[in-house]
């Protein structure tokens, strides 16, 4: 976790850092030259099974920690793409790369980033999937995290934002800001009050 958030980077390179580089070892009276590349594989993989109660933990740890408000929902996704044939991986798929790397299977990430930045929750997902298929799906577990039902603006892209998951979002009571590459009219909010569904213009 510590090689994460300060060397972004593969399992490989984490083991690589934490031997060659890093003084964490000495931080914790621990000595990773005795340590196996596939331990930190297995970790991995121990970490991700547990990855939605340990991104709820360290969320609410940060709202304590910082007095966030949780009231601005940020949601995008991207993709990448496998130097492989990604044959062992269930979600590697061909679809629009944003790499410009169609010719190689992708993978899709989806992120929920509060207003301050801090991340809230994650998915990985096939890499042909439709993205505004995900937005539903996405904010329902964030909601059902805590169980709350308090207003929150939610924030994307105009890729996401299909019609039906703007009918979603209505029904639901959120109110939503969307990102229009394009001259499509669209109700913009009212000075003073603001309304549901309605929209900021950029640019």
């Amino acid at each position: 976790i510590v090689s994460r958030l300060l060397k972004p980077g593969s399992e490989r390179s984490s083991f690589n850092w934490l031997q060659n580089t890093s003084s964490l070892g000495e931080l914790i009276d621990f000595d990773y030259r005795d340590s196996s590349l596939s331990r930190f594989y297995e970790i991995a993989d121990l970490l991700y099974a547990k990855k939605r109660a340990l991104e709820e933990w360290l969320y609410q740890t940060e709202c304590r920690l910082f007095t966030l408000e949780e009231s601005i929902v940020l949601y995008d996704l991207t993709n990448t793409f496998f130097e492989g044939t990604g044959k062992y991986n269930l979600k590697a798929r061909f679809g629009r790369s944003k790499e410009k790397r169609s010719d190689a299977p992708l993978v899709t990430m989806g992120l929920v980033l509060d207003g301050q930045g801090f991340p809230r929750k994650s998915a990985t997902l096939a890499g042909n999937v439709i993205e505004p298929s995900t937005l539903e799906s996405m904010l329902k577990e964030l909601v059902g995290y805590n169980g709350e039902t308090r207003e929150r603006i939610v924030v994307m892209d105009a890729g996401i934002a299909s019609e039906d998951n703007l009918a979603w979002l209505r029904s639901k009571g959120f109110v939503y800001v969307v990102v229009a590459r394009n001259n499509v009219e669209m109700p913009v909010c009212s000075g003073r009050r603001r309304e549901k569904g309605c929209f900021g213009k950029v640019g």
